[in-house]
């Protein structure tokens, strides 16, 4: 017969202990020597080198940004060039006011203000110096660049009146002034003898002398009265106040 051999109650206690350690061991090698739980551990870097999503600057996203204003329209400007000729340039704008200077040909000025109808302009004089002065923008050798619209847009400016200016014959022979292109008469002719002109330079020229000889050349201003006073035979005279 086998025989059979029956525990003792001693060694089934020896047995439950062991089997009792081997388990504690299984479930105290899963964790880490400091004891940190899994779960607190960096989370792992992105392969694309991208920091997290919480982390990317507002900046860098991909949201539309909202359209930019449009810019203010620049101000329309107005430039006046000579043309084929000289241009006057004036005090005031009329052809009554003295000449302040000339914008040669080619050269351009900005304008900056208007007459009522705008057929003048006050430009600032190419001469620099921060003058300004007038200038007809009718002449044929102004042209004026900017528009209708623009010189519509510029300020009107008003200027004092001009000051009526004279020139005398004050001789015994009639005498023609250029570049009026006008025939002052002999002084017993008065007040024929005595005409308005506008400012600028003027040359006389004596109708009974030989070769009408020029007898007077000056620049007659506002306010004033030029008296032509000796004729093309150098014969001199004077005229009543």
């Amino acid at each position: 017969m086998r025989s059979r051999h029956t525990l003792q109650p001693s060694t089934l206690v020896l047995v439950a202990l062991a089997v009792a350690t081997a388990a504690c061991s299984l479930q105290t090698g899963s964790q880490p020597i400091g004891g940190t739980p899994a779960a607190a551990l960096p989370t792992e870097a992105r392969v694309t080198g991208q920091p997290p999503e919480s982390q990317i600057p507002a900046s860098s996203t991909h949201e539309a940004s909202p359209t930019p204003a449009s810019a203010p329209t620049a101000a329309l400007s107005v430039h006046v060039t000579a043309t084929g000729g000289n241009l006057t340039l004036r005090r005031g704008p009329a052809t009554a006011y003295n000449v302040m200077n000339y914008m040669l040909k080619d050269q351009s000025a900005v304008a900056i203000a208007r007459n009522q109808d705008a057929e003048w302009l006050l430009v600032q004089d190419p001469a620099g110096g921060g003058k300004t002065a007038w200038v007809t923008a009718t002449s044929r050798y102004a042209v004026v660049e900017g528009g209708a619209e623009a010189v519509q847009a510029l300020p009107v400016e008003t200027v004092d009146p001009a000051v009526p200016a004279y020139i005398r014959n004050c001789t015994f022979h009639p005498m023609r002034i250029l570049p009026a292109d006008l025939i002052l008469t002999e002084k017993f002719d008065e007040p024929n003898n005595l005409h308005l002109f506008n400012p600028g330079v003027y040359e006389a020229f004596d109708q009974n002398a030989e070769g009408n000889p020029k007898v007077m050349s000056e620049e007659l201003r506002e306010g004033e009265t030029i008296d032509i006073d000796t004729d093309g035979l150098h014969n001199t005279y004077g005229c009543t106040s």
